[in-house]
């Protein structure tokens, strides 16, 4: 009797842990709170508190965050480019003057300030507005006549104007490079949606292996209550001495093997159960019921799904045009700078600043510029290098579109496949397992009345438990096949989710 207590504590103990609270269909997942002890699942809850709190979820979120930094950079090319400079010169150095060899002892005191601020335009234009300011006090060699001012202060400012003619000819390399990191992010913005689908299918993945886990579990004991029946039922005939030689052994050995079932059931239950609740993010103590209809759901009718809109389609296609836009920048870097270059610039002196500001502003002493600059690079043929490269990687994306494609249709037919596979699969083993358990209704009533041998009622026993166990995987495959369909359509996570964060 103590033993049989004690065995009750343990399975109430095990029982606990699958136990929770009926939630409604449209419950608000961000409502469940992470310290919730009590919590009933179904598929719908599991979706929502994957993509609302789970760890994989914010893993893929924080990833796409990091894409978000080459945009930037690449459109920082276009800031504003502001370089200042000031400082303070001594000079008290010996020089000459003319071709004689008399040294002049001048000592200068100089406060040189340059700004500079510089504005790249998408034209391939570079914009520049310079201001220069040097100002000095002077102790010169009594000899140097006639001596020049004490003080003296030398404004310039200037504005030059530097146009791509050639390489990268009126920006055609830079928007070219814009237009492919925008294209990228786009693409992984889809592929976003994308992994997250794939968290959910995960998270609903783990949640038919616990719940079949747990239905195990259930008929492992419900398997061995049976087994014990019959042990105490054998123990009865062969008290009266209607059993025949081993009968006794043989039940008795069958109950011992379905002991060792429930050991062994109840662990993975356990282990698969802490799985999901480390996927959902729950605390760890919650207690779990698995909301899941009894009826099997038929296999539902639904056109065909445009490959195009597909989102790893769609992704793809972004790539394509994020290779083109990069061939285009590297065919038009591939031929030598030619640049035209125009500076205006305007000067002003004076013995104090406000007379060489008065003088800058004036223009009265202008001063212009107009020509070209040419670069080119040559020696190891990178140029030609780089523009095979990236004929290659527009080559490549435009394959892997094209493969793309055929694997998306092959994969949504597939999947159909599946799931009618799992349904007729899932309708077999029910009517199966039906057929199981009459047989050994009927056996073990033949036993008793002494008109079948032992062995043959376990062995009906046996093949009505993997009858049970079939039925339960069955159960689950099928519920995975849909959302794998659901998945590969992409319909198991709402369109939203590809544009939020």
């Amino acid at each position: 009797m103590v033993k049989k207590l004690l065995f009750l504590k343990q399975m109430h103990y095990l029982f606990s842990l699958a136990l929770v609270l009926t939630t409604m269909y449209n419950v608000k997942v961000l409502a469940i709170p992470n310290s919730t002890k009590e919590l009933k699942l179904n598929q719908k809850i599991v979706a929502e508190l994957s993509l609302a709190q789970g760890y994989k979820t914010n893993e893929v979120n924080l990833q796409f965050q990091t894409y978000r930094l080459n945009v930037i950079q690449n459109m920082s090319i276009y800031d504003w480019n502001l370089i200042f400079d000031s400082g303070y010169q001594f000079d008290n150095s010996t020089n000459l003057i003319n071709s004689g060899n008399t040294p002049y002892n001048n000592k200068y005191k100089q406060y040189k300030t340059n700004v500079l601020l510089t504005k790249a335009l998408s034209s391939g234009t570079l914009l520049g507005l310079e201001y220069a300011r040097s100002s000095q006090q002077s102790n010169i060699d009594s000899t140097f006549t006639p001596p020049p001012p004490d003080n003296q202060t030398l404004d310039n400012l200037g504005l030059t104007l530097e146009q791509n003619l050639w390489a990268n000819y009126f920006g055609t390399a830079d928007r070219a490079i814009s237009n492919s990191v925008r294209n990228t992010f786009e693409a992984q913005s889809i592929l976003r949606a994308n992994n997250l689908e794939e968290v959910v299918l995960e998270a609903i993945r783990q949640y038919w292996t616990t719940y079949t886990a747990q239905e195990n579990f259930k008929e492992a004991i419900s398997s061995r209550d049976r087994y014990k029946k019959l042990v105490e039922a054998v123990k009865r005939k062969t008290s009266l001495g209607y059993s025949n030689p081993g009968d006794l052994p043989q039940a008795q050995a069958e109950y011992e093997s379905r002991e060792q079932a429930v050991k062994s059931t109840s662990t993975s239950y356990i282990n698969n159960l802490s799985t999901l609740i480390t996927l959902l993010n729950l605390a760890p103590d919650t207690e779990i019921e698995f909301d899941v209809e009894k009826t099997l759901p038929s296999v539902p009718k639904l056109s065909a799904k445009n490959i195009e809109e597909l989102r790893s389609v769609r992704s793809q296609k972004y790539k394509v045009e994020a290779a083109k836009e990069n061939l285009i920048a590297s065919r038009s870097k591939s031929v030598p700078s030619l640049n035209l270059v125009g500076k205006i610039s305007s000067t002003g002196w004076g013995e104090n600043s406000q007379d060489s500001y008065s003088a800058v502003i004036s223009a009265n002493r202008p001063k212009y510029y107009i020509g070209f600059k040419v670069n080119y690079h040559f020696g190891s043929d990178i140029q030609n290098e780089d523009l095979i490269n990236k004929k290659i990687n527009a080559d490549l994306e435009e394959t892997h579109l094209k493969l793309q494609t055929l694997q998306a249709l092959d994969i949504q037919l597939q999947s159909e496949r599946k799931v009618h596979e799992t349904y007729s699969l899932a309708l077999s083993t029910e009517k199966q397992k039906i057929f199981r358990e009459k047989a050994v209704q009927e056996m073990n009533r033949s036993y008793s009345q002494g008109r079948t041998d032992i062995s043959i009622l376990i062995t009906a026993m046996n093949n009505f438990v993997n009858a049970e166990l079939a039925y339960i995987q069955a159960i689950g495959g099928y519920h995975i096949a849909l959302n794998e369909w659901a998945a590969v359509r992409d319909e198991l996570i709402p369109e939203s989710s590809e544009r939020e964060l």
